[in-house]
């Protein structure tokens, strides 16, 4: 988790979230945090982009 936090300059709650998708062995993550989108180890995606 500190790892992640520190390569991609995260917050707590959301190194938390990633690092806890990463070792439940998730493909993806679903968020609306544009920001997210830089996580390399993980698809991330972002709702508000998702067409309807």
């Amino acid at each position: 988790m500190y790892q992640l936090r520190a390569r991609y300059n995260l917050q707590l709650p959301d190194s938390l979230q990633i690092a806890t998708a990463l070792d439940a062995g998730c493909e993806a993550f679903l968020t609306n945090d544009l920001q997210l989108r830089r996580i390399t180890e993980l698809k991330i995606i972002v709702i508000s982009q998702l067409e309807v």
